[in-house]
């Protein structure tokens, strides 16, 4: 087989590559280790800045994303601060997400190889050449790494559910504990996504999480996230990731454009990791299907490296005392600060 673009990784940064390199009129593949949909820990947030891909690929998605207004910061204590989005998000699981945005790669034209794995993968000159597992060969112009984070040490865990009988209305709303938080988001099917970020000295034993609501009464010791979700039903179980570190990465991975997380994680906290895996990965595409690759380290790190350093602050207030995360969430709320910080996380077209 020969490519244009060989894509490993259908998550939202690979299959949005997918999708728009095959409009373009490109040979393109997309390998994925697993099958879809799969769950994934994530805030499930999706920033007004993503909006605009889902929109050209995935626009019936949208009808089912409940439409996100506001932030509202939730001390231990329960003093809660409210703030409007500069623009308005939406909410929507990764199981959604993930498989829209794969059934439109492969309706764009782009050959869908679930249960596939690249076992390896050399430059040779102009041309990659690729070993999937099984032993099939061939070849490709061009390779997006869309894998995902690096397996970097790291002190924080991420541990997710979703439930049903959370009334949320159109706010995300943060709970601040030391040593963590916990964001909840609507999404689809009237479910609310609970996504916590923990040390890993205070998340104990993981296995005792699948009881999403029990786990985290024990180990956030924050009695108004605990009343919060009193009498909700999880309606998922619990998905649990390590190693979750931060900051921006090299926008080539092993000779390969990198997308999505492969080419950085932004705080959760900062809630605009959805839209930078669908921007990256169109981006990359975009530029690939002009003839212009090496244009894309400079043009992703335009985009989106100010953002990583806006973030800096807000992932000090999870490591803050709880008396500093209760003033800071109040200076969160203040008109002059919360929109605007949010703002500069954002990436930049």
């Amino acid at each position: 087989m020969n490519l244009d673009l060989a894509v490993i990784g259908a998550g939202p940064a690979g299959s949005t590559a997918a999708a728009v390199a095959a409009r373009s009129g490109m040979r393109v593949a997309i390998f994925e280790r697993g099958s879809l949909p799969h769950d994934r820990v994530c805030g499930e947030f999706v920033s007004a800045e993503g909006l605009s891909v889902l929109e050209e690929l995935a626009p019936a998605l949208l009808a089912e994303a409940p439409e996100i207004r506001a932030a509202c910061f939730v001390d231990a204590r329960g003093r809660s601060r409210r703030f409007p989005l500069p623009r308005p998000a939406r909410g929507l699981s990764r199981l959604a997400l993930d498989a829209a945005l794969w059934e439109c790669a492969g309706a764009s034209g782009a050959e869908l190889r679930p249960r596939s794995t690249i076992a390896g993968r050399e430059r040779q000159g102009e041309i990659w050449r690729l070993q999937v597992a099984g032993g099939e060969a061939l070849t490709a112009m061009h390779v997006l790494d869309a894998t995902g984070r690096c397996g970097t040490r790291s002190p924080w865990v991420g541990v997710k559910a979703r439930f049903e009988g959370l009334g949320i209305g159109s706010a995300v709303e943060m709970h601040l504990f030391p040593g963590g938080y916990c964001g909840l988001a609507p999404v689809e099917r009237g479910w609310v996504n609970v996504c916590a970020l923990i040390h890993k000295r205070q998340a104990g034993d993981l296995a005792s999480a699948s009881d999403f609501a029990g786990w985290v009464r024990g180990r956030s010791g924050s009695a108004s996230l605990s009343e919060r979700l009193r009498g909700a039903r999880q309606a998922t179980p619990t998905v649990v990731t390590a190693q979750v570190s931060f900051g921006p990465q090299a926008a080539m991975r092993n000779g390969a454009l990198a997308a999505g997380d492969a080419a950085g994680f932004l705080d959760p906290f900062a809630g605009d990791g959805l839209a930078r895996a669908m921007l990256s990965g169109q981006l990359a595409a975009n530029l690939l299907a002009q003839g212009r690759p090496h244009a894309y380290a400079q043009a992703l790190a335009r985009a989106a490296d100010l953002g990583f350093a806006a973030a800096v602050p807000l992932r000090a207030l999870v490591r803050a005392p709880q008396a500093l995360q209760s003033f800071a969430a109040w200076l969160l709320a203040r008109p002059a600060l919360g929109p605007r910080l949010v703002t500069a996380t954002r990436w930049r077209p």
